[in-house]
């Protein structure tokens, strides 16, 4: 993916499917049965737009727009349900006036089905990850899965020769906000702050959570003097964001900034630490500022 749906209606969706996989397994045993046996047909599987009246055909045609409607796996879904339902009513055509459905019909129908049950479950176990790989207070995806993302983009580098540049990012005092307001009152700061920066990138830049308040940042395709411009929008904003705490009181925060262009071959974690010094440099130097690591110096 990534998904741009909410914690709560990814989790919606991985239960959605499991309703729809059992659904599908229990009309697969059906139609087998009738037509190995010849009995228990099922006559609602003879209707024309018997696809669309399944349980199947109820999640997937009658939600407009779908939540997953862009997502690759789920565009294939439609039409191997459909091919799927075409087979089984001319199968079941066949079994309702007495003949046996050719091998090839028969095989049809049961390759079709169990196709379509691995695409439910290889959509499913696609969300179970966005699940995990998504942090539940912030909506940033995690740690897991970064360095992958991050040696794409070098990769990425070198192919398209174009920098990516990359951004730690730590909000100023925390600890003290948590000691002071408690803990509801970070998690706050974290949830609306995050908000604000995520509505501030590109949709393919991205953030992830690289621990407690420090958020990594990436910015595919950009050199640094351009990457400072939209950090500078960030710590900017962010500094005159309202944070609004559990109960109605409003705070304001700050954050610090350490920003590097990632190496086109060294390891990324090489670019990840030059980062983190440069956060450091800002901390040390004043905090809510950001400062630039560059190639033999800082």
């Amino acid at each position: 993916m990534p998904l741009p749906l909410e914690r709560d209606q990814i989790q919606q969706l991985t239960e959605e499917l499991e309703v729809i996989i059992a659904a599908h397994l229990a009309w697969f045993k059906q139609l087998n049965r009738a037509l190995v046996c010849g009995s228990d047909l099922p006559t609602a599987d003879l209707h024309p737009e018997a696809h669309l009246r399944s349980p199947f055909g109820l999640w997937y045609y009658t939600r407009e727009p779908h939540p997953l409607a862009e997502y690759a796996i789920f565009q294939e879904l439609g039409a191997i349900q459909q091919a799927m339902h075409t087979a089984a009513r001319l199968a079941l055509l066949e079994v309702a006036e007495g003949r046996r459905p050719a091998p090839d019909l028969y095989d049809q129908c049961i390759d079709l089905s169990l196709r379509l049950n691995t695409r439910l479950r290889n959509l499913q176990l696609d969300i179970i990850g966005e699940l995990l790989t998504t942090d539940p207070l912030t909506g940033c995806s995690t740690r897991r899965g970064m360095l992958v993302r991050l040696r794409e983009e070098q990769e990425r580098m070198l192919r398209i020769q174009r920098p990516c540049s990359i951004c730690l990012m730590d909000f100023d005092r925390f600890k003290r906000i948590n000691d002071e307001l408690g803990h509801p009152a970070g998690d706050a700061v974290l949830r609306q702050g995050m908000q604000f920066a995520a509505g501030v990138l590109r949709k393919y830049d991205s953030i992830y959570r690289y621990g407690g308040e420090e958020f990594l940042i990436c910015l595919p395709g950009t050199p640094l003097n351009d990457a400072a411009q939209v950090v500078e929008r960030i710590r900017h904003g962010l500094e005159h964001l309202p944070i609004r705490l559990p109960g109605g009181r409003v705070i304001q925060v700050t954050a610090s900034f350490g920003l590097t262009e990632m190496h086109p071959k060294r390891p990324v974690e090489e670019s990840i630490a030059n980062a983190d010094l440069a956060l450091i440099r800002a901390k040390e130097n004043g905090r809510n500022r950001i400062e630039i690591w560059w190639e033999g110096k800082i």
